[in-house]
């Protein structure tokens, strides 16, 4: 190595200092390289799966007092078809009356991280990876495990499939 490969400029005066340790280049190029040794992107935590201040598990009281009083339902209270119907929310309650699944179509209702409906679906990417697409399944949507539970999170494209059209969740 020649010495102007072992200098280094000093900020202030545009001396030069040697570089007498070898391990000192190595340690400086791998810590420029940052990004590119990055580990890839992991699957969802559980605290991803809130939408609009709930989340999975909760009780009917806690949506009626979170949101108020949906647009529409369909089934009744108790059923286990009961579902709530908000502008761009739709809540799916399980038989005891807890949260079962919650869909967002809107950007009002977003996951804790700040995924939105209308964003790129490179977002959703660059969080959890690849996702899964099921075999048959025509529209693209995106399947992300959670931890290590039964749990899933689901990203639907537009029709572009450029775009998040929905993100759903559920412990089934």
């Amino acid at each position: 190595m020649n010495a102007e490969a072992r200098a280094i400029m000093s900020p202030r005066s545009g001396d030069t200092m040697q570089i007498h340790n070898w391990r000192v280049i190595v340690l400086m190029s791998l810590l420029s390289a940052g990004t590119a040794w990055a580990a890839p992107p992991g699957a969802p935590s559980r605290g991803e799966l809130s939408l609009a201040g709930l989340k999975l598990g909760d009780s009917l009281a806690l949506v009626r007092k979170k949101l108020g009083k949906p647009q529409s339902t369909t089934g009744a209270p108790g059923d286990h078809d009961y579902h709530l119907i908000y502008r761009g929310l739709r809540i799916e309650m399980t038989q005891p009356g807890q949260v079962l699944l919650l869909e967002s179509t809107s950007p009002d209702y977003c996951t804790p991280s700040g995924l939105c409906p209308g964003q790129p679906l490179e977002q959703a990417r660059k969080r959890w990876g690849e996702g899964e697409i099921y075999d048959g399944d025509d529209e693209g949507i995106l399947h992300y495990g959670v931890d290590d539970d039964a749990c899933f999170l689901q990203i639907q494209p537009d029709p572009s499939r450029t775009s998040i059209h929905s993100v759903a969740f559920a412990c089934p």
